[in-house]
């Protein structure tokens, strides 16, 4: 890719929006975030870095403060929502980190006091160098009022302190804390404290003083996951548009599509990019190289926009009817949806596996749940960064575009719902909704990583379980 090439199209954007915004008749010198979604883009294929970008963006936004109608000394003063130059975003490459070890659980921890009640299922056990950790779901609720007792004031939040001792007689601390209104399910992980400094066997963990505990095995013998890694590299850009039709396409499976063009216009605002800059984001990727000339990506993204009654999105290569796959399956369920019956609210499965490193990025599955908002995969990742306010929304850079296939040949994209926090490990825990969700009949998925150097695909299974 060509660094010199891929500012050029962020400047004429810049100079673009500056016209639009001063010329005669316009209602704002506010810019649209046109340049920013560009931006973006270029900076997830690696053509520009944030510095230069926000470099691009600062200017454009103090041309446009200087040129914002005051009064008197009012002028300076608008000057103050300039954004700042960001710091470049750091890296975390070099040599390959400590080993992770990747434990599926399944077990359910009790919790039985006179405020809560709550039934959690361990999905499963992630140690790295950074700690120990277990992903959980399950449903939580307030204990009624005992005969003769006056019932407490419920609190926002509730939070609870579990302890635990391992097969060596090291102790530990697992901290809960979370809201609670009715009952309802939850998930999340739960931290060791402080962290684990050899390979626990099992852990006897107490819900509270006096109770009894509940032994957690972390030896368990798990037949070895069926991994594929299949050598088809892709182009940055490429890899990109499958990001982009994938969030696409998860949007599709959540509206009504009563009549054609229904999703266009659906939600102002949460898809800018195919309202009228994706073409601007195609002609970026191609300028700087991420999109070679023979890539069918444009065409691709065109014709999956005209399948769907998308107008407007900009995009001049003509639109193809061979798309992939995994986009042709979620389209025709988009047209021909037929309700399907899904998991229990509440329910989990512990299906966990760490897939084979892919273009420096390590990812593990960590489990599946199912609540009101649909099927969760809890998934964490290493050697990555955390993504700025990124449109497309996939939480960490260069996470691998991440698809999921499952027991009846359907494909189903996944989306970041809640990335937690990075520090400065380069590690971050994700939970990735997946779109549409799974259905209770599943009894494997295929979790499909797609990189710029290979494409790996791990078989799970999936054994729902469910603790009202």
């Amino acid at each position: 890719m060509d660094r010199g090439r891929a500012e050029a199209p962020l400047r004429q954007l810049a100079e673009a929006e500056l016209r639009r915004a001063t010329a005669p008749g316009a209602r704002s010198l506010g810019h649209s975030g046109r340049l920013s979604l560009v931006a973006q883009a270029l900076i997830a294929v690696g053509a520009v870095d944030v510095g230069t970008a926000d470099e691009i963006q600062a200017e454009l936004d103090l041309a446009l403060a200087v040129r914002q109608p005051g009064e008197g000394g009012a002028a300076p003063q608008r000057l103050a929502w300039v954004r700042p130059r960001r710091d470049v975003t750091g890296t975390f490459g070099g040599s390959r980190p400590a080993s992770w070890r990747v434990v599926p659980v399944g077990q359910v921890i009790r919790i039985r006091d006179d405020e809560i009640r709550g039934d959690l299922g361990l999905l499963a056990y992630l140690q790295t160098a950074h700690g120990g950790r277990f992903t959980m779901a399950g449903w939580m609720h307030r204990a009624a009022p005992g005969p003769g007792t006056h019932p407490l004031r419920p609190r926002p939040h509730v939070s609870r302190h579990f302890i635990a001792a391992d097969d060596k007689g090291a102790g530990y601390t697992l901290g809960l804390s979370t809201r609670i209104s009715g009952s309802a399910a939850l998930a999340g992980v739960l931290d060791l404290r402080p962290d684990p400094q050899h390979e626990i066997r099992w852990l006897d963990l107490r819900t509270a003083p006096g109770e009894p505990a509940t032994r957690i095995h972390l030896d368990p013998q798990v037949p070895t996951p069926d991994i594929t890694v299949m050598n088809t590299p892709a182009s940055p850009g490429g890899l990109l548009a499958d990001v982009i039709a994938a969030r696409v396409l998860a949007l599709a499976s959540a509206l009504p599509q009563e009549t054609p063009g229904q999703l266009a216009a659906a939600k102002p605002g949460l898809l800018p990019h195919v309202t009228g800059w994706l073409g601007d984001v195609v002609t970026a990727l191609e300028a700087a190289g991420a999109l070679p000339p023979s890539s069918p990506a444009p065409g691709q993204l065109a014709g999956l926009c005209a399948r769907l009654g998308i107008t407007g999105h900009g995009i001049t290569t003509p639109p193809v009817a061979d798309l992939p796959d995994r986009w042709l399956s979620m389209l025709t369920r988009y047209h021909r949806r037929t309700p399907q019956p899904a998991p229990a609210p509440g329910s989990w499965s512990a299906t966990a596996a760490e897939l084979p490193e892919l273009d420096g990025a390590r990812v593990a599955v960590l489990g599946l749940h199912h609540s009101e908002r649909g099927t969760i995969l809890h998934l964490h990742a290493g050697g990555v960064t955390m993504e700025d306010d990124w449109e497309y929304y996939r939480g960490v850079r260069p996470l691998p575009a991440l698809w999921i296939r499952d027991s009846a040949d359907r494909w189903h994209a996944t989306r970041d719902y809640a990335p937690g926090p990075l520090g400065d490990t380069g590690e971050v825990t994700l939970e990735l909704e997946i779109a549409p969700p799974l259905e209770a009949g599943t009894r494997w998925i295929d979790v499909v990583a797609a990189g710029q150097s290979a494409q790996v695909r791990a078989r799970l299974p999936v054994r729902w379980t469910w603790n009202p």
